[in-house]
C-alpha cells in the first residue's frame, strides 16, 4: 500500500471515530460531499462542525438538535467566531488566527447550507455573516545568494554545530537530494515524504505524486537534483529498513519512511544556520522555486500547472509575485514614441 493510500485510509478512521458520536444529519452531510472531498478535508469539516456543537452545548445546556440549529441568529455566531480568537477548554488555552476563523466559518457555512437546501432548518443565517478580512501578507522566499548559502549548508554542513554535523555526515546526500527535489520541482512537502521508490523514474528526471484531492501528476525535476537524488538512491538500496515491505524513498535514521514533520524539522535545522533572519519552511521553498520559474519563464500558466494549482488566482497571490528584478528589467517593455 503506497503512503497516499495508507494516510487517507488513517482519515477515513478518524472520519468514522468522530461521526459515531455525532446525530444522523451530520452523517448525511458528510455523505453528501464525500464524492468532492478528500478525506482529510472531511475531517477539517468534522472538526469544526463537533467544535461548533461542543461550544453550543456548553452555552445552551442542551443536545444541539436541528430545531436549536434553526433557532440561531446572527448574533449567535458572531459571538462563536469572536470567542474563537482566544478560549480556554480543559484547562488549555488556544487562539485562531484571522486565516483560521475564515475557514472554520466556510465550514459551518457550508454545513447550515446543506441543511438549509435539505429543509432540515427553514432559514440558514450563517450567509449574513461577513467573512474576515484578511491582510495581505508578504510571501516569503529565498533570494539567489540566500538560496546559495542555504544550500551550501545542506550540501557541507556550514555552521552546523558539532553534534548536528555528526549527524550531517551520515544524512547529507539525502538530505540534499530533498532539498534540491523541493527547490527544483515546487512539489509540497506532503508529496515528498510520500514518495516511494518506485515513483521515481531517474531517466526522464521526473517523480509521480499524488495531488492534494487524489489526483496523480507528474513533476520534472532538475539536472542538480538528479545528481543528488542518484546518489542517494545507491544509498537508499543498501539500506535494510526496519519493515522489508518498505517502499519509501527517504527514510529517517531510524529506517523508517521519512515524516512531513521530520523533513520540516530538518530544513529548519539548515536555515537556522544560513538565513537566520527569514523563517524558511518547505513551504517556502515551494515559493522560492515558483518564482523562479516566473522570472525565467514569465508563463504564469506553466507556474500554475507545474504546483498544481487549479485556480492561476492562487498562484498569482501566493506564489509567483514578480520579483523587483523582474519588474525593473522590463521597465521600458511598454513605449510610446517610435
Amino acid at each position: 500500500m503506497d503512503a497516499h493510500k495508507s494516510t487517507e485510509l488513517a482519515f477515513i478512521a478518524k472520519n468514522r471515530k468522530i461521526l459515531a458520536n455525532m446525530p444522523d444529519y451530520v452523517n448525511n452531510y458528510i455523505r453528501a460531499i464525500h464524492n468532492r472531498t478528500s478525506p482529510r478535508t472531511r475531517y477539517e469539516y468534522l472538526k469544526d462542525i463537533q467544535m461548533f456543537f461542543e461550544y453550543t452545548e456548553d452555552i445552551k445546556k442542551t443536545n444541539v438538535s436541528p430545531a436549536l440549529l434553526g433557532s440561531l441568529d446572527k448574533k449567535y455566531f458572531e459571538e462563536y467566531f469572536e470567542y474563537l480568537e482566544s478560549y480556554t477548554r480543559n484547562g488549555r488555552e488556544y487562539t485562531n488566527d484571522r486565516v483560521s476563523i475564515k475557514r472554520k466559518l466556510s465550514s459551518i457555512r457550508s454545513f447550515f447550507s446543506y441543511l438549509f437546501e435539505e429543509n432540515i432548518i427553514s432559514s440558514d443565517v450563517t450567509k449574513k455573516i461577513n467573512m474576515p478580512k484578511l491582510h495581505k501578507k508578504e510571501v516569503i522566499r529565498l533570494t539567489q545568494d540566500e538560496a546559495q548559502d542555504f544550500l551550501y549548508s545542506v550540501e557541507n554542513g556550514g555552521n552546523l554545530t558539532h553534534k548536528q554535523n555528526e549527524y550531517h555526515a551520515s544524512q547529507s546526500i539525502r538530505d540534499a537530494a530533498i532539498v534540491y527535489l523541493l527547490l527544483s520541482s515546487g512539489i509540497r512537502v506532503s508529496e515528498c515524504a510520500e514518495l516511494d521508490i518506485t515513483d521515481i523514474d531517474v531517466k526522464n528526471c521526473s517523480v509521480r505524486i499524488t495531488r492534494k484531492g487524489g489526483d496523480e501528476a507528474i513533476v520534472y525535476f532538475s539536472d542538480e537534483a538528479s545528481e543528488y537524488i542518484n546518489k542517494y538512491l545507491d544509498i537508499r538500496q543498501t539500506i535494510k529498513c526496519r519493515n522489508p515491505d518498505e517502499k519509501a524513498l527517504f527514510l529517517s535514521s531510524q529506517k523508517r519512511r521519512m515524516s512531513v514533520r521530520a523533513i520540516e524539522i530538518m530544513i529548519k535545522k539548515y536555515a537556522l544556520r544560513s538565513v537566520p533572519l527569514k523563517h524558511i519552511t518547505p513551504h517556502k521553498l515551494r515559493a522560492t522555486y515558483a518564482t523562479n520559474l516566473y522570472d525565467a519563464t514569465g508563463d504564469i500558466y506553466l507556474v500554475a500547472e507545474t504546483l498544481g494549482h487549479r485556480d492561476i488566482t492562487t498562484t498569482k497571490e501566493h506564489y509567483a509575485n514578480m520579483s523587483e528584478k523582474h519588474k525593473s528589467d522590463n521597465r521600458n517593455k511598454v513605449s510610446y514614441k517610435k
